[in-house]
């Protein structure tokens, strides 16, 4: 299984992975992923290996473009050496450049998503054809199809991700907790998804008069950082409006297994589209989802099998993530957690 993208992509391809292993037991199944999306994957139980390759635009600084190549080549030859029977691309459309993956491993056949028009006839044995409707369905249900060239045509299931060690920091803290804890993850990599840290603020400020913990997730960093961006401007700022406060716990999260642990943690999350939001949902929290107001990401990209809420500003004009009201947000957090509100949880 070849999965290229993003984290929240390989997160929504986890439910493909879970079907392979149902229908075959006994089959020895891989995924080959990159070193930026690795995580999400490392111990998972139902794989028997992940292979991983650095894209250059994503390389280390002192890591040459040479080794990373020579490293790909190796990587390369490994899957040759598997004899792989079916390589399945997972991505919607046409991932080209993970289909060439794919014939660079030399399985017998190739399953991916085909678009009309495009040259795959020497490559891709089993395509799939990819259409506008499946803009407008979630992920994990269009990867399902690709699975019908090997006979599997149940309904997919939940994600499945790896179980993680909560760090001591947080397993003291919450292991015995009796309230509601509420990840607020204020990190998002695209503009139009940020939401500003001022609203958050707002969040906690009203919900503090519920009977909530607040647990405040960032990717550490600074913001100029051209390979990683960060949020410790944002995290500084909400701790200088909530000084020592003892119902609100600050964790930076370094790694994706950082991000894992902390979302384990909580009863609910409240995330931007992207990939903290598929892992937090991956964890079986319910979430709470800040999308650009866009049909084609909140009916693609919503979180998947948990309860949530998927919030947009409900204007075409002003349709960034940032014009979304901190009430809906509010509302949002009393409807998933009535029992933060006074009521009964279910």
């Amino acid at each position: 299984m070849i999965r290229r993208d993003n984290i929240g992509d390989l997160v929504c391809t986890t439910p493909l992975i879970a079907a392979l292993r149902e229908k075959y037991p006994q089959a020895a199944i891989y995924a080959l992923v990159n070193d930026y999306n690795k995580d999400v994957l490392d111990g998972h139980p139902l794989l028997d290996g992940v292979y991983f390759y650095t894209k250059l635009k994503h390389r280390r600084p002192g890591d040459s473009v040479v080794r990373v190549v020579w490293r790909k080549l190796m990587t390369y030859l490994a899957l040759r050496r598997e004899h792989f029977d079916y390589a399945i691309v997972a991505g919607s459309g046409y991932p080209k450049n993970a289909v060439r993956l794919a014939k660079a491993a030399r399985p017998k056949h190739v399953i991916s998503f085909v678009s009309e028009g495009t040259d795959y006839d020497a490559i891709v044995d089993y395509p799939i054809p990819f259409t506008r409707d499946h803009v407008f369905r979630h992920e994990v249900e269009c990867l399902a199809e690709l699975l019908r060239p090997l006979g599997i045509t149940k309904a997919p299931g939940k994600l499945s991700l790896p179980a993680v060690v909560v760090p001591d920091v947080l397993a003291r803290r919450f292991s015995t907790m009796q309230r509601p804890v509420v990840a607020l993850h204020v990190s998002a990599r695209e503009k139009s998804r940020v939401w500003a840290v001022e609203h958050f603020c707002e969040v906690i400020r009203t919900c503090l008069s519920r009977d909530v913990d607040f647990l405040l997730l960032w990717a550490p960093g600074a913001v100029d950082d051209p390979r990683h961006p960060g949020d410790d401007e944002k995290a500084h700022y909400v701790r200088s409006q909530f000084p020592d406060h003892e119902r609100l716990v600050f964790y930076p999260t370094r790694t994706v297994k950082d991000l894992m642990a902390a979302f384990s943690c909580a009863d609910l999350a409240v995330c931007s589209d992207g990939g903290g939001l598929h892992l937090a949902a991956g964890m079986g929290a319910r979430v709470i989802g800040l999308f650009e107001h866009l049909e084609k990401k909140t009916k693609h990209w919503y979180p998947w099998q948990v309860p949530h809420r998927v919030l947009t500003s409900g204007s075409e004009q002003d349709w960034q993530v940032a014009h979304i009201p901190v009430q809906a947000v509010v509302d949002a957090i009393d409807d998933l957690l009535p029992h933060a509100a006074g009521g009964s949880r279910d």
